[in-house]
């Protein structure tokens, strides 16, 4: 009788125990993660972003801010998201000098991918997440964004010139063609940055990575300088996380000596 009580006992807790599991990868496979979440691109759609100018002048091309990586998460009450943003970034710069009769000229060309991260709280208002602004190549601060690449190239050049003739009477040198000085880099950087949103309220936000392609141009002179500039996304993927806090730490900190 203890055999038969003893047996049955440890099929009803093989039964619990098998329906537990099968229940645990159902809630798995067909319920989003409330903790993390994580998209990724092989191939970002936000298009390249391309400048050139000739002679004097100044050409410049922005893509606005685009949406490139989307993801949801839902969040208990009074919780922080913390999201890890990767891009492939990319510039293309070429910088052409014609320097003619001792004249100096110059050209310059900057390529810059900026990011951010939006996220749109269940009641629709929108936030950012922090840091939203940091330094650019120059070093000035820039509020538009975090700068994942940036890149200013300049070239100057004061040549005499090609094919000259020289006046034997006032013994005055002509040169007929510039000389011509060309600059070519390109780079592609595989970027990351960690970004915070604290005290956020509870519900299903939707968390999108937004990129911003600038490119500008410009050239110095009479003897048809060229610049252009081109600046690009390639694969990205972001990683986010709902963690809580210390009450009342929102991630900053204070300058350092």
């Amino acid at each position: 009788m203890i055999a038969r009580q003893t047996l049955k006992t440890i099929f009803t807790l093989l039964v619990g125990l098998c329906s537990a599991g099968v229940a645990g990868i159902a809630s798995a496979q067909g319920t989003p993660s409330s903790k993390a979440t994580f998209a990724y691109s092989e191939l970002i759609s936000l298009p390249s972003c391309s400048s050139t100018s000739g002679g004097c002048g100044s050409i410049s091309d922005d893509s606005g801010w685009k949406s490139i990586l989307k993801q949801k998460i839902k969040l208990a009450n009074q919780k922080d998201l913390f999201m890890g943003a990767s891009l492939q970034c990319g510039i293309v710069t070429d910088t052409t000098v014609k320097s003619l009769n001792g004249s100096e000229d110059s050209a310059e060309a900057r390529g810059t991918i900026r990011v951010r991260i939006k996220i749109t709280t269940p009641t629709g208002g929108v936030v950012y997440a922090e840091p939203n602004s940091g330094r650019n190549a120059t070093g000035a601060a820039d509020a538009d964004g975090v700068v994942f690449c940036d890149r200013i190239q300049t070239l100057r050049a004061r040549f005499s010139g090609l094919n000259c003739t020289a006046n034997l009477t006032t013994g005055a040198v002509t040169c007929s063609t510039p000389e011509e000085l060309q600059l070519i880099l390109k780079t592609l950087n595989a970027n990351a940055f960690n970004f915070v949103a604290p005290d956020l309220a509870s519900g299903v936000h939707t968390v999108e990575v937004q990129a911003r392609s600038s490119a500008a141009t410009g050239a110095t002179g009479l003897n048809g300088s060229l610049a252009s500039a081109n600046a690009f996304i390639g694969a990205g993927s972001v990683a986010v996380e709902s963690v809580r806090m210390i009450k009342g730490n929102d991630g900053t900190t204070l300058a350092i000596d």
